[in-house]
């Protein structure tokens, strides 16, 4: 947990209460210290004062708020405003800014316990952990790059190659197909940001551009919009709103799909490329190399009209 808080008691309160419930606990005692920590480290949950010196709880959630689309994507950091003196339309203000939540000070240690327990927090601890563990066994990923490195061969280095790249999968976890498609396109030195739902595809999407996107055809239904949405129309969709919102446009989006042919004269509507499924390691690899070079050679970043 991080404590962002100008008042030292206010501090060692919320530390003592969130350390009983086995929390480790880091403290910030202004905005300008708290946007730094946010920035360094991922937190199962954060406490954001509005009002501080330096820097105020809204200007450390809006600029946090902005690198992270830039730079952590994969993960949405919880963030609470608290406040003994702001009012509802203080309150209003912060969620607007990227606050999750609001809570008036000081906050009880019941309020600390349901915290902890609540839904939001349980999943962003649970996808951290998930995180340390890959970070555990990035010398075993390593030496697995180097066995299957010829499957990935190119004449460009390290650096040219995807490693600065992000790979967005959309994936039903049921299907026994793609169960090692993430661990393929990480050994071909991409960074990947994996979802399960059409909600959360598109909400991916819309964040930034990817250098690949792999969106399976059997997408679980996701209700978006009122309607029920699978693979093929969540790209749909996100044409839609990419020819109103954005500039440049998100190439390389590639339907899973084990009914459509990838040498097929017609492909879904908004989509780059097909993809059979099974995926054939061979042909992922190379996919991702001219997909690698194309990115590279190329201006990743998202204008917004």
């Amino acid at each position: 947990v991080l404590v962002v808080d100008d008042s030292l008691t206010i501090r060692k309160g919320l530390s003592r209460g969130f350390s009983r419930l086995g929390f480790e606990v880091d403290e910030a005692e202004n905005g300008l210290q708290g946007l730094k920590k946010l920035k360094a480290t991922t937190y199962d949950l954060v406490l954001l004062d509005f009002l501080m010196p330096v820097m105020d709880g809204i200007d450390v959630v809006r600029k946090f708020r902005a690198w992270e689309t830039l730079n952590r994507v994969w993960f949405h950091q919880y963030i609470i405003g608290i406040s003994a003196h702001a009012n509802g339309k203080d309150a209003e203000v912060g969620i607007k800014a990227g606050m999750d939540r609001f809570m008036g000070k000081p906050v009880p240690l019941k309020s600390l316990k349901d915290l902890a327990e609540c839904k939001p927090v349980s999943e962003s601890g649970a996808l951290l952990d998930a995180k340390h563990q890959e970070s555990l066994s990035a010398t075993d990923m390593a030496d697995l790059f180097d066995e299957d490195k010829s499957s990935c061969s190119s004449s460009m280095s390290l650096s040219e190659r995807g490693l600065r790249q992000s790979c967005l999968i959309a994936k039903d976890n049921s299907e026994p197909s793609l169960h090692s498609l993430q661990r393929l396109v990480e050994i071909c030195g991409w960074r990947v940001v994996v979802v399960n739902n059409g909600d959360d595809a598109l909400r991916m999407l819309k964040l930034r551009n990817f250098g690949m996107v792999l969106i399976d055809s059997a997408l679980p239904i996701s209700a978006v919009g009122g309607s029920a949405h699978s693979g093929c129309s969540i790209v749909a969709r996100f044409r839609e709103w990419e020819q109103r919102s954005r500039v440049v446009r998100q190439k390389n989006i590639l339907l899973l799909s084990d009914t459509y042919s990838a040498k097929s004269n017609s492909l879904p509507l908004g989509c780059d490329g097909v993809v059979e499924k099974p995926p054939d390691p061979s042909k992922i690899s190379s996919i991702l190399e001219n997909a690698s070079r194309e990115t590279f050679k190329g201006n990743r970043d998202i204008l917004i009209r």
